[in-house]
């Protein structure tokens, strides 16, 4: 059996296998139920949005209750000399029951610090919410790179096959004209060493293709076996090129990361003004209520008598307190110091955060648009690839071309294959990270671009591949 006939065989046989397709919107739905960082991110905004209750409490009155029972017994044998001839002896024993209730109900009257905290809590839970929105929108993002990554090995590993079938056609083409002494040994030396590089080239996208496939598992936490692909009429509508400032304007005024660096530099504001107020004065009023009962006996073991005692203590006291921090061992102006250096490095890292935003906008608005452009230029270098291929074989069955301009025209049509289906997926997800900058970004993308697949044709793995 010739290499030709083993490898369309096993192609056809891949071909006949019956797998389930996963379309985009199924791998979405399960990496939102099982993306660890999505779920981490779910956590901390869960945690963070706290920040405005803990905030709160500094201001709102607070009401604290104890409560205390002794049970004890007490022996005294003792001598107390009141005269020096005459001595006092005691020797008795003293069981008792002490029960003591007591409430505490104190409210801030003047507290800077604690408005200041409450004010930064405020500003962290915003944080949260604008991290959480970021974080689903990268999620977004990952889903439709892993995904769209493995469509990319696809089309990649097709057209390794077929290029790979193609030259051991060449190959066994060249062998059959050398039999019969119409080319030199040289040719079929030259289809054998491009039938070899077709090989690897077929083994690394092979491999390839199955990172690719661990990409998703990563996100769903499941496997996969085959996808639905991009429809060969899939729109390429770039954005207006004179609309970049508007996107720009757009992004700074939406994108979630800004927001959430934004927010955070706030945060450290408010908690730099709550640090510098520490050294200013504190006021608090409250009411204090207490009840103290003691009952008991007393056993005078000299004279033989038992007495009894109850005894019951209670009263309200309102207080107000004035607490001046006069010194603690330089401790608050170094708080106040680092809360400042925290406010300054949240503060810089906005304005980091801003200007990559803004270079990240004008340079996707015009990746985009660059996209889009390149989509039409490698579709008309397939067709002009596919002609020079024609053109070419032409020649070298009436003898005015050799093997090795056949074979470098069956590179060249493959590679433009390559650059083709590679340029389309690049479109698609600069125009969802273009989306993503602006804060535009949402499921609804994902069911609108999943209405543009369809169902993958196993029997196109043993054809040369088509434009898509």
């Amino acid at each position: 059996m010739t290499a030709l006939t083993r490898l369309t065989t096993g192609l056809l046989l891949l071909a006949a296998l019956p797998l389930h397709a996963d379309t985009l919107n199924d791998i979405y739905e399960l990496a939102v139920k099982n993306d660890p960082l999505l779920k981490e991110s779910e956590a901390t905004y869960r945690a963070n949005r706290e920040a405005t209750a803990i905030g709160r409490a500094g201001l709102l009155p607070s009401l604290t209750a104890n409560a205390e029972y002794n049970d004890s017994s007490i022996d005294t044998n003792s001598r107390t000399p009141i005269f020096a001839t005459t001595p006092i002896y005691v020797d008795r024993t003293i069981d008792s029951d002490r029960t003591v209730y007591s409430a505490t109900l104190s409210q801030a009257l003047f507290d800077l610090p604690a408005w200041f905290d409450f004010k930064q809590g405020k500003e962290i839970s915003k944080q949260a919410e604008a991290e959480l929105s970021s974080a689903q929108q990268d999620l977004i993002i990952r889903t439709a790179e892993a995904y769209f990554d493995v469509l990319r090995a696809e089309d990649n590993l097709a057209s390794s096959r077929a290029q790979e079938l193609a030259f051991a056609r060449q190959l066994e083409q060249a062998q059959q004209r050398y039999d019969v002494g119409l080319i030199a040994i040289t040719d079929v030396y030259e289809a054998q060493a491009a039938h070899d590089a077709a090989v690897v080239s077929r083994l690394s996208d092979e491999g390839a293709l199955g990172i690719a496939y661990e990409g998703l598992t990563v996100l769903t936490g499941q496997s996969h076996q085959n996808l639905w692909v991009l429809r060969a009429d899939f729109p390429i509508t770039p954005p207006e090129a004179g609309s970049r400032d508007e996107w720009v304007r757009f992004s700074l005024e939406n994108n979630f990361s800004l927001k959430a660096s934004w927010l955070a530099a706030q945060a450290a504001k408010q908690g730099a003004l709550s640090k510098k107020s520490e050294h200013l004065p504190t006021v608090r009023g409250g009411i204090y209520y207490t009840n103290d009962d003691s009952d008991g006996d007393i056993h005078d073991h000299l004279n033989a008598f038992t007495d009894s005692f109850d005894e019951n203590n209670e009263g309200e006291t309102v207080f107000l307190r004035l607490e001046v921090p006069l010194y603690s061992g330089g401790a608050i102006s170094a708080q106040r110091r680092q809360a400042y250096e925290q406010y300054n490095a949240a503060s810089d890292r906005y304005t980091a955060v801003q200007r990559n935003t803004i270079q990240r906008a004008r340079s996707l608005h015009l990746a985009v648009i660059t996209d889009a452009q390149r989509v039409k230029a490698r579709r008309q270098a397939i067709i002009s690839a596919q002609s020079s291929l024609d053109a070419t074989k032409a020649g070298y069955e009436v003898g005015s071309r050799n093997v090795v301009d056949v074979l470098q025209s069956e590179r060249l049509l493959y590679q433009a294959l390559r650059d083709y289906a590679n340029t389309r997926y690049d479109f698609v997800l600069n125009q969802l990270r273009l989306k993503e900058q602006a804060g535009l970004l949402s499921p609804q993308d994902i069911i609108d671009l999943n209405l543009w697949l369809e169902t993958p044709k196993a029997a196109q793995l043993s054809q040369q591949p088509s434009i898509h």
